[in-house]
């Protein structure tokens, strides 16, 4: 079983770690592990929020395992073929970074389309992630199709894609609301080029 803690902070004025975060810091653990090996079929699945810093665990899904700490996060993925599972489970300590985050300016590079129920991206703004990118074309776009259950809000709780990492420039690509699952979960299909490369759920979360 490989493991590491991730350094993660804060992003704009949230006080919990964002999930896009945890997405890409496992995602580069992992490469960084095996820095030439085919990622494929990536399922990363989101289970709560937290302020604290994570540890990260990944094995051949043959080998069982069970890390000890607090669940926050579950994936799957092949590694050169071989099906891989994983954990994020809580560190002791707490994340204490903080970075800016002016998600407007990944909406002002967007152009949203009412009779398609869809988001596109004109252009990849500079200084974001793809999964960051993504995540908040989503958010615009469930802002504006959907009516969000009373003291809610929308978070990312999962990702699917066929592989990883995504491409760095994702001008062109267009995310469309696929179904909603009741009134606290959806589904969102991303194409680039007319290819399928990735899937994205939100959840709606009361925060009374």
């Amino acid at each position: 079983m490989h493991s590491i803690e991730l350094s993660l902070g804060f992003k704009g004025k949230r006080t919990y770690v964002h999930g896009t975060d945890m997405l890409n810091a496992t995602m580069q653990s992992i490469m960084d592990n095996t820095p030439h090996a085919r990622v494929e079929k990536l399922d990363f699945k989101i289970g709560a929020m937290t302020s604290h810093l994570l540890n990260c665990y990944w094995w051949p899904k043959s080998t069982l395992q069970a890390p000890a700490g607090k669940a926050i996060a579950s994936f799957t993925f092949h590694l050169d073929g071989v099906e891989h599972e994983g954990k994020l489970t809580e560190a002791e300590g707490f994340a204490e970074d903080r970075r800016a985050y002016d998600e407007s300016l990944i909406e002002s590079n967007s152009q949203y389309s009412n009779a398609k129920h869809s988001i596109s991206l004109t252009s990849m703004p500079e200084g974001f992630s793809s999964i960051e990118v993504l995540i908040a074309l989503n958010k615009v776009l469930h802002l504006k199709e959907l009516r969000l259950p009373t003291n809610s809000q929308w978070v990312f709780c999962r990702w699917e894609s066929p592989k990883w990492p995504l491409n760095h420039d994702l001008s062109g690509a267009e995310l469309t609301l696929e179904q909603t699952l009741g009134t606290r979960l959806t589904r969102s299909n991303i194409q680039l080029n007319a290819e399928h490369i990735g899937t994205i759920y939100f959840s709606a979360l009361n925060v009374e």
